[in-house]
């Protein structure tokens, strides 16, 4: 997972939830859409306020939460089981306090000593019917406090009056006390006064649709996210040259675009740009030592190294290189394939026969700005025992002797982890060429057969990504560059194939066997398209 430093990182992230952009669109719709079906089920719920005034002067004294004047408090009264009672027992019909004081709610303000009973209902008449009987409830139970807090006074003054005399003046004042008390819960307000009632409201309060939405796309975004990042630890695959180079700790050769894989199409300039590349990276990378032979390979089959191999060739023999390219995969010999040359004797017979190379050897005709040569050493038939034929003295010192009639020596070998055929090769190489190809090589591939590489004692040159797409840093650039080239090409009709699987493919042509550089090519060219 890259690792957030700056810029260049971010389009990193870009690209990662770009690779994952099925799930992420599946989140941050499916999020919302689910909080829409299950709010839009909900039935609709309608609100009613009773707005109360509380005047602390009037309550009950003693102990009574209403005398206190704290509305915090009262409000809190509001939705105890004995206000819910007695507001239960108001409506008609009448129903359990249990049943409605979940649908109640009461709040204080302390600036105008309001107090606010709101109640809900799936029926906007009911939640004021309900609404109303709260604020009933709450009067009807501070006037019981009242009338339980004077009947309690007036027992006590009768308990006194027991023990005096009639004729006594505490009894009389104790009578006259008696009065008093009653005559003030006579004229006593009951409960807080209504300062707005409840009115059915028909505009519903919910359920918050919009609001659910909007909460499930940010949850699904966050899921998206966290699910993208998941996934992309867990992923063992390789998506981009960085992903490459970060994994082999190798320097990057080169990027080989989808173009070079197409089936049938027009040359492509910035195609053989890459390959002109690659052949750089090889001559600067390893500047402090000659490169007589170079081994490709990749760690399973349609990774692209075939491809790799002959553009590479390509590139070198139309830069003054003197190449021989070997197709030493002696299974499927897929380079022979390209080249048309599948059903000639080739490496098989040199090795086995003891045949000279320069009989076996096919020069190709080459574009007349190109000013090296290229040579093909086919694979030729296909051995009982191809491992051991390739792992032989004879092998070896058939390399040497092509290093020594040609500056450079490219070896298509079969995928290194498929067989072991390219393993004894290793050794005998200036150098491999480590290919993968953007997801459909994994980490664990690529990180195997580097080990096998430092194991055999080869010497790793670099890593090559191929079917790369189009980006910075990449492809991008060359194919703007090379447009105007590219329709140049096709005014004039310069029409190649290429081969379906891997890329790069020769047209057909009779072979120019033992032919030596400098010499004149028959009238049938063997013409080449990258």
């Amino acid at each position: 997972m890259p690792e957030f430093t700056g810029q260049r990182d971010l389009q990193a992230y870009l690209k990662m939830f770009w690779r994952w952009k099925l799930l992420v669109i599946a989140l941050v719709v499916a999020a919302p859409a689910i909080a829409y079906f299950v709010e839009h089920r909900k039935p609709k719920i309608y609100q009613a306020q009773v707005t109360l005034a509380i005047n602390p002067s009037a309550a009950p004294s003693g102990n009574s939460v209403f005398a206190s004047g704290n509305l915090s408090a009262i409000a809190a009264v509001v939705t105890t089981s004995q206000v819910a009672n007695l507001a239960g027992a108001k409506l008609r019909p009448k129903v359990p306090g249990s049943v409605i004081v979940g649908e109640v709610s009461a709040s204080a303000n302390a600036t105008t000593d309001f107090l606010t009973i709101t109640a809900t209902d799936q029926s906007p008449t009911r939640a004021a019917q309900i609404a109303n009987a709260f604020a009933y409830a709450l009067g009807a139970d501070e006037y019981q406090q009242l009338v339980s807090s004077t009947d309690s006074q007036i027992s006590a003054i009768k308990a006194q009056l027991r023990n005096l005399s009639r004729t006594s003046a505490e009894y009389a004042q104790l009578q006259q006390q008696i009065g008093q008390d009653k005559a003030q819960l006579q004229t006593e307000s009951r409960g807080p006064q209504i300062i707005q009632a409840a009115t059915p409201n028909y505009t519903p309060v919910g359920p918050h649709i919009r609001r659910a939405v909007e909460l499930a796309l940010v949850i699904g975004i966050l899921l998206a996210a966290g699910a993208v990042l998941l996934l992309e630890g867990a992923d063992r695959g390789l998506h981009s040259p960085d992903d490459l180079e970060r994994l082999t700790s190798l320097p990057l050769l080169a990027a080989i675009g989808q173009g070079a894989f197409k089936g049938v199409s027009e040359t492509d300039p910035a195609d053989e740009e890459a390959f002109q590349m690659l052949r750089t990276s090889l001559t600067y990378f390893a500047a402090e030592e000659r490169l007589n032979s170079i081994l490709v390979t990749s760690p399973f089959e349609q990774e692209g190294k075939s491809t790799v191999a002959t553009g590479l060739a390509l590139a070198a023999a139309r830069a003054n290189v003197d190449v021989i390219l070997v197709d030493c995969d002696l299974r499927r010999a897929g380079t022979s394939q390209r080249f048309s040359l599948a059903d000639t004797p080739g490496l098989s017979s040199v090795i086995a026969e003891s045949r000279p190379a320069e009989s076996v050897l096919t020069d190709w005709k080459l574009p007349k700005d190109a000013t090296g040569r290229l040579r093909v050493l086919p694979a030729g038939s296909v051995p009982a025992n191809p491992a051991a034929l390739v792992d032989s003295p004879a092998m070896r010192a058939l390399l040497r002797h092509l290093e020594s009639i040609c500056d450079l020596v490219i070896i298509d070998t079969p995928a290194a982890l498929a067989v072991s055929d390219a393993v004894p090769l290793m050794s005998a190489v200036s150098g491999v060429v480590l290919v993968a190809r953007m997801n459909q090589s994994n980490r664990a591939a690529v990180n195997r057969l580097q080990k096998i590489v430092v194991a055999a004692h080869g010497r790793l040159l670099g890593a090559v990504a191929t079917a790369v797409r189009s980006g910075a840093g990449y492809s991008g650039y060359a194919r703007h560059y090379y447009a105007t080239t590219h329709r140049q090409v096709k005014r004039h009709g310069r029409k190649v194939r290429a081969d379906s699987a891997s890329g790069l493919q020769l047209t057909q042509a009779p072979p120019m066997v033992g032919a030596k550089r400098g010499s004149e090519s028959p009238t049938s060219d063997h013409d080449l398209s990258a």
